[in-house]
């Protein structure tokens, strides 16, 4: 068998390209050459040369160099695949003794997923059911306490937008947290903080009193996308476009169970109860979370390895799966940045504003259009009848309820498009071609009246298109973002999202009762917006690793990347292709050295 080899990069002399030469010689050697022939066949596994016509046996060798050359540099590869230090490729092999090095996604993907994955998508699950529970309950809070305090129609939309404007700051401060204290810890302050205030809004005594609860709430609401992000940093590599559609079924399934919680308990005990019985699952998620584990790439922007690993071997044990040999690579901690460092990255520096840009629009379209279309599903019934909300004796009848019901079921379906697509078409044409649906069906709502069968067609499509464009974005945003800063740069998205929220029911429910036409041009003009966002988004996630250090070209080194690697075959990495420590691809500059892509400056043009 071979002798051991050091897996260091080749030697110029003896790459593939330099001894391919040996093919255009074709003449016998001199007879001095003849045993270092018989060498280098039987060090490359290849038979020894037999009788052959004149000039055959130099082509054998070329071959024959060419494997040894080609050998050689796969086994380089996958050496510094699985970590190098300072430069060095460390000499262990896949599965060999402990020393090794290999990155957090390689653990991730080694753990692979399982029964752990399983346990903690059905606790953050309800979370996610939950956060959907008080956000759909807003359609129905608002024209009840209308009715029974005789608010304007004003102070009835006031209702939906200081919920918003408590996630508007929400989002910034539990991201800010999450980053510093862990994701679990932060989950389950934030659980025992909207499960209080909205116990207290249930026993609120006037308007006044309500709303502040109310924005209370919303600032907690804020928090629960950490839950999204502690999700998906548990999740392969692979799985993370099918999990993110699975995981949104726990929204779409949290706003259905509102809808028939409205229908069963508005109409017989009150609006007070609905909003009780609504937080009831989050007593589920605060039990549920003491079972959890925190996430292992949050140890590792702190600094501790140890307990990284640990969590890690914890879920593949579970998983019936086992990690690399030897230990993880650690990240640089020191240059970790604060949230006004995060907020000041994002919108000036050359390698992310581009990002920031595309992508805060994105996430400002899907609550604008998102909330719109739910507030829309009853407004427009009222508008569209010329009468007022308090007419009858109830605010809504039971085909009312149906309305809303049916047109809620349609994220169901429109979280399993997303599914279809989303690692077909990748992240940014899914986004594309689910705002542009969203867009159309809005426009055919212009001609339509309230009470037909088509209008309930149309806004159920609206509503499962903008339900999976929304899927994506959240699956997008913690993929393109570093762990050391994914929860807050998340949370200042999420929170220019809440803007959107904010002007929504301005637009939904004062200008629809006036001028339904206006509104509905006005959404189906943010959701083309959106479409043009999504396609001029800088980087596509689809199949990339999740990255752990924050890198100081930002999105515009993976731009980099991209441009020279179609030039080198690296865009798109096939097995075995040469990574660094960190996931990225490393090419040869014209000096035959190697240079990260990852650390290059970020284009400026």
């Amino acid at each position: 068998s071979p002798r051991p080899l050091n897996p260091r990069p080749l030697p110029r002399s003896r790459r593939p390209e330099t001894v391919a030469t040996a093919h255009q010689y074709n003449h016998d050697p001199p007879p001095s050459t003849t045993p270092y022939l018989h060498v280098a066949l039987t060090f490359a596994n290849c038979p020894l040369p037999s009788p052959a016509p004149e000039g055959a046996w130099m082509k054998r060798l070329g071959k024959a160099l060419i494997a040894e050359g080609e050998r050689q540099q796969k086994m380089m590869l996958q050496a510094d695949k699985e970590g190098k230090v300072d430069g060095q490729a460390d000499t262990k092999m896949p599965n060999g003794p402990p020393g090794g090095k290999y990155s957090m996604e390689d653990g991730i993907n080694a753990a692979d997923f399982g029964a752990a994955q399983i346990k903690l998508a059905l606790i953050t699950g309800f979370f996610q059911a939950a956060d959907a529970m008080e956000l759909m309950m807003l359609s129905f809070l608002g024209p009840a306490v209308q009715c029974e305090w005789n608010l304007t129609t004003a102070e009835s939309s006031s209702l939906t937008t200081v919920v918003f404007i408590g996630m508007l700051f929400g989002t910034y401060f539990w991201g800010i947290m999450a980053d510093r204290y862990g994701r679990l810890n932060t989950l389950m302050w934030d659980c025992a903080f909207v499960f209080i205030f909205a116990m207290l809004s249930a026993a609120s005594v006037n308007f006044a009193m309500l709303s502040v609860m109310r924005m209370l709430v919303g600032f907690g609401l804020g928090g629960f996308g950490v839950s999204w992000t502690f999700f998906f940093e548990f999740i392969p590599t692979a799985s993370r476009g099918r999990w993110a559609c699975i995981m949104m079924l726990w929204w779409s399934l949290g706003t259905v169970l509102e809808a028939g919680l409205a229908w069963a308990v508005l109409p017989t005990i009150g609006w007070r109860w609905l909003l009780a019985l609504s937080a009831s699952p989050l007593v589920l998620v605060f039990v549920g979370l003491f079972f959890l584990d925190e996430s292992p790439r949050y140890f590792l922007t702190i600094g501790e390895t140890d307990k990284a690993k640990e969590i890690l071997q914890r879920i593949a044990d579970t998983n019936g799966k086992t990690l690399p040999a030897g230990n993880i690579i650690p990240i640089d901690d020191s240059k970790k940045p604060g949230p006004w460092e995060v907020l000041q990255l994002l919108l000036f520096n050359p390698g992310w504003n581009r990002l920031t840009l595309y992508l805060w629009t994105l996430w400002f379209a899907n609550a604008f259009c998102y909330y719109g279309l739910v507030l829309l599903t009853t407004v427009l019934r009222y508008s569209d009848r010329h009468q007022s909300l308090c007419d009858g004796d109830e605010v809504f009848s039971d085909a009312d309820y149906i309305f809303v019901f049916v047109s809620t079921a349609a994220e169901l379906p429109g979280l399993a498009a997303a599914l279809i697509i989303v690692d077909r078409l990748g992240r940014k044409l899914s986004q594309a071609v689910l705002f542009a649906g969203t867009a159309f069906f809005i426009i055919l709502l212009i001609p339509l009246n309230g009470e037909t069968t088509a209008d309930v067609a149309v806004l159920f499509f609206a509503r499962m298109l903008i339900s999976g464009a929304f899927a994506v974005t959240f699956l997008y945003t913690p993929e393109v973002y570093p762990t050391d800063i994914r929860t807050t740069a998340f949370g200042f998205a999420n929170a220019f999202a809440r803007f959107g929220g904010m002007i929504s029911p301005f637009v939904a429910q004062d200008l629809t009762y006036s001028y339904p036409w206006a509104s509905e041009i006005i959404f189906a003009a943010m959701a083309i917006c959106a479409t043009v966002a999504a396609i001029k988004l800088p980087l596509e996630t689809k199949g990339r690793a999740m990255k752990d250090g924050l890198q100081r070209g930002g999105v515009g080194v993976e731009m980099s990347a991209d441009r020279r690697g179609s030039k080198v075959g690296l865009n798109k990495p096939q097995e075995g292709s040469e990574k660094n420590g960190e996931g990225h691809p490393v090419t040869e500059d014209q000096n035959g050295e190697d240079e990260e892509l990852g650390a290059v400056s970020p284009p400026h043009s």
